[in-house]
């Protein structure tokens, strides 16, 4: 049996890639802790004051966005005998595991150090650490192959294992807080004993990504003109935002990405206080998760026979559908019947968002005759930051606006009716949204025109003319 692997730039994927990079999906995994149950942590276990905490990480954004263009710039001259991007999931380890437990370990301090103290943790675990991993990750997809059918299957496994990592960490964070708590799910023992569980899993996704995953491209065009690679960082920047099609990934992510990550607190104050049932947390969150999967699977036949843009065209509708439900109905095997709907919905977007950058980057290669993958997966890991960001900052906002009080067992009619908002009709309103987006997208017909062009080295200004 011959174990060796084809390192050609067009080699189709085999199994051990393939898990790799699911598993590394796992090195993103702070992401999902911070953007679910970090306000929780603030306004639960601290009872701070939501608004204060919201500015802060709206203010944090911006160095977060710098360090993500800087992420995409140092992976993309990197040179190491591992790669550009790989190496980054065992260098990451150490600080990420560090700053993660600091981030939910607050010192016996007070006033104005506690922002402080929020401030550099915050930025710590977000802006260096996360950025670090979701960009490297992501930019894993371009490095490992140029074969388009690998290409989509990668993206699909990426949104499936992203689900996975996500439904990890929402069906039982709390469950392991109230357990290391004795009892009470809002505890600093609980949250502390709850990080280092989950850095252990971290690690280990992390070692795993590294020791199965390759990367194959070093310069993927083969025709008369070589692609750019270390290209002036403006050369770059402007093969992307003149490249139409990344634009509207771009935005329509930044709606998806804030749904993705947002739901995962709102459901948190959805179940506690409208329905009465903190445990009802784990069920929505499982069952909106679960059926994120049964979805995938689903569209995936849709996607091969009628396109990226009508899968996900469709999963918006049904999405729509499942968070209007509960307007008319709060009761909980009807609300948990419109988690699931709201799941195959989100599953329908899933399955396409994972290589719709790709082939937007690939669209950007064939136009501008420069790579900027590393680049073009840093500002798409900034805007998946944003989003999360935007949903904290949003939920904070709201709450307090509703003068939700966390220390009452019984919270006013405007706090009800605000995570009511917030859990019914936002997520509608942005399905609807990105919806009309869709139309705009049609990619899909012309894709194979441009992998043919780019092999050919028919590149910038050698390109033919566009279908």
């Amino acid at each position: 049996m011959n174990n060796k692997r084809n390192l050609s730039p067009d080699a189709k994927l085999g199994f051990r890639d393939y898990s790799g990079y699911f598993l590394g999906a796992g090195t993103n995994i702070s992401s999902y802790i911070v953007s679910a149950y970090l306000l929780v942590y603030y306004s639960n276990v601290l009872y701070m004051e939501l608004t204060k905490v919201s500015l802060i990480l709206a203010v944090s954004k911006i160095f977060d966005g710098i360090s993500d263009i800087l992420m995409g710039r140092i992976i993309d001259r990197t040179r190491s005998r591992f790669g550009k991007a790989r190496p980054w999931y065992l260098r990451m380890i150490l600080p990420t595991s560090v700053s993660l437990l600091l981030l939910f370990r607050m010192p016996q301090i007070q006033g104005v150090f506690q922002y402080i103290y929020i401030f550099i943790t915050y930025n710590l675990v977000t802006t260096v650490c996360f950025t670090a991993n979701a960009v490297a990750h992501a930019s894993m997809i371009g490095f490992m192959t140029l074969d388009t059918k690998s290409r989509g299957i990668t993206g699909v496994l990426s949104m499936i294992a992203n689900t996975v990592f996500t439904l990890c960490v929402t069906n039982f964070f709390l469950r392991l807080c109230r357990f290391y708590g004795e009892g009470n799910p809002y505890s600093q023992k609980g949250f502390t004993l709850a990080i280092l569980t989950y850095n252990v899993i971290y690690i280990f996704c992390a070692v795993a990504a590294f020791a199965l995953t390759r990367e194959r491209i070093q310069n993927n065009a083969q025709g008369e003109r070589k692609i750019e690679e270390n290209v002036p960082f403006f050369t770059a920047l402007k093969s992307l935002v003149t490249n139409k099609y990344w634009i509207l990934c771009i935005v329509m992510c930044l709606g998806f990405y804030f749904l993705f990550s947002y739901v995962s607190s709102v459901v948190v104050y959805f179940s506690q206080y409208i329905l009465g049932d903190l445990d009802m947390q784990g069920t929505l969150a499982s069952t909106l998760y679960v059926m994120v999967l049964v979805g995938i699977i689903a569209a995936l036949p849709i996607m091969n026979r009628m396109g990226k843009r009508f899968t996900m065209a469709l999963g918006l509708i049904i999405a729509a559908i499942g968070w209007i439900m509960p307007q008319f109905c709060i009761r909980k095997i009807y609300v948990t019947a419109a988690s699931l709907i709201a799941g195959a919905g989100f599953g329908c977007i899933a399955a396409p968002a994972g290589s719709f950058l790709q082939d937007t980057l690939t669209y950007g290669t064939w136009k501008s005759g420069v790579s900027a993958v590393g680049m073009g997966n840093a500002v798409f890991s900034f805007v998946n930051k944003i989003s999360s960001a935007l949903g904290m900052a949003v939920l904070g906002m709201v709450l307090d606006a509703g003068h939700f009080d966390a220390s009452s067992s019984v919270q006013p009619g405007s706090a009800i009716q605000a995570i009511r908002f917030l859990y019914i009709w936002l997520p509608t309103m942005i399905c609807l949204a990105c919806f009309g987006l869709t139309f705009f997208y049609d990619l899909d017909k012309k894709l194979p025109f441009y992998e043919q062009e780019i092999k050919e080295g028919r590149i910038g200004e050698n390109r033919r003319k566009e279908l």
